[in-house]
């Protein structure tokens, strides 16, 4: 059996960006381990009457909601590196210097470390380098993440702590989104009615080009899990979004399969279908 590490951004990452990859391989019995660099402070509070009350004590929610939603996914272990959610560009949040956004190479990239040689990952993911959308939050995770994969093997700038080992990952991958899956799904959605065309034809496609991709994981049997993973997230996601809403004919290919880009190997395996 191998360990997978996936290094997410928010809580709630975990569940939209790998939630049926993760549930895939933790029920096959590898070990599968989330890292969560903020605490998700920064993002609006749905479902609840009363949000304003609520925001001095978000973070704490989104801890709540990401243990339920792991618990979702099979996923027994997570880890917290302890910064504040870096908002938008622009924002409050954002120039925060306790955030996310605004810390140096050492600080997060060594707390990083730290999990790597703890947890011995075969396989590490995090974001491309765009983050998949542009958020700050997710462009630094693929920084730190991919930083971290190398710098786990480097006793100068990071010494071995008291019972650490050096590890060095096999694998390193970006989680991607096919740029043709999206669209091929957004002209479902609006076939169906689900979009309407001015929605439709605003949308300025994100995420990689097929050629980029090198693995797509068939998740399929997974989809309630994912499902009621991103359902844990109660302040995070309304009730009727249009992700709990998919014709049940369009489940699997909407929420089934998750896709990446192999940035690095350093063994000779590789798979168009498998993580490890």
């Amino acid at each position: 059996m191998a360990t997978i590490l996936a290094f997410h951004a928010h809580p709630d990452d975990e569940s939209v960006s790998t939630g049926v990859t993760l549930a895939k391989y933790a029920d096959e019995g590898h070990r599968v381990v989330v890292v969560t660099a903020t605490d998700g402070s920064a993002g609006e509070i749905h479902n609840y009457e009363n949000p304003e009350e609520l925001f001095p004590k978000l973070a704490e929610m989104r801890k709540e909601e990401l243990e339920k939603s792991l618990d979702a996914l099979g996923v027994k272990e997570y880890e917290w590196l302890g910064y504040k959610d870096s908002g938008m560009m622009g924002t409050e949040e954002n120039n925060d210097p306790d955030c996310f956004w605004r810390q140096d190479y050492f600080g997060p990239v060594g707390k990083l470390v730290t999990e790597i040689r703890k947890y011995k990952p075969d396989v590490l993911i995090t974001y491309d380098p765009f983050g998949g959308y542009g958020h700050p939050d997710h462009i630094q995770t693929h920084r730190v993440g991919t930083a971290a994969f190398f710098a786990a093997g480097d006793i100068d700038k990071f010494p071995l702590k008291d019972e650490e080992d050096i590890w060095i990952p096999e694998r390193l991958y970006f989680n991607a989104w096919s740029k043709s899956r999206i669209q091929a799904r957004r002209t479902q959605m609006y076939e169906a009615g689900i979009l309407t065309e001015d929605e439709f034809n605003a949308f300025n496609p994100i995420g990689s080009d097929n050629e980029d991709i090198d693995v797509e994981i068939d998740g399929t049997k997974y989809i309630e899990n994912k499902i009621n993973s991103m359902k844990a997230h109660r302040s995070q996601f309304k009730t009727d979004w249009w992700g709990f809403n998919i014709p049940e004919e369009y489940q699997k290919d909407f929420l089934g399969y998750e896709s990446y880009i192999l940035a690095f190997n350093r063994g000779n395996w590789f798979s168009p279908t498998e993580l490890i």
